[in-house]
């Protein structure tokens, strides 16, 4: 048992003389976005209603940029904050949605760059994403392979 010791006290002191070097730490590089989904461009009018900070309702027609089943980033007029909420609705396929402002920024056209995050992804708020793809037929149930491809004989 005294070699196993002994052992890990020459380990230690070997350590100590000459530590491993360090990793680069993550959060001091530079920080990188990740995304929890794919944004697509989308320059679509949207309706925007909510309530200013004195409590006044208000209601504005938004230029949306680009969007994700997680939210949108769009372009408005009103004076809004970090952590409201609005209701978006999408005149276009007639759906609406609440979302919680994450972030603003004060652009050269003195107008807000808005960006939104919906409660839960919501694909269908917006009609630039697909709808999920169709089950496969029995008959390519006992060849799933011959499913997902495409072949063309020419003959």
């Amino acid at each position: 048992m005294s070699k196993i010791f002994e052992a890990l006290r020459n380990a230690n002191a070997a350590r100590k003389a000459n530590p491993p070097a360090k990793s680069p730490d993550i959060n001091s590089t530079k920080k990188h976005e990740r995304r929890r989904s794919l944004r697509r461009p989308f320059n679509e009018i949207i309706r925007v209603y909510g309530s200013t900070s004195d409590g006044k309702s208000f209601y504005e027609e938004a230029r949306t940029i680009n969007v994700s089943v997680h939210g949108a980033l769009f372009e408005m007029k009103v004076p809004v904050q970090v952590g409201q909420k609005l209701m978006l609705i999408n005149e276009g396929n007639q759906r609406q949605q609440i979302c919680k402002i994450v972030k603003t920024k004060v652009l050269e056209t003195e107008a807000l760059e808005i960006a939104v995050e919906f409660p839960v992804p919501h694909a269908e708020f917006w009609k630039v994403f697909s709808a999920r793809p169709k089950s496969r037929s029995h008959e390519n149930d006992r060849h799933p392979r011959m499913a997902e491809a495409e072949v063309t004989v020419a003959v």
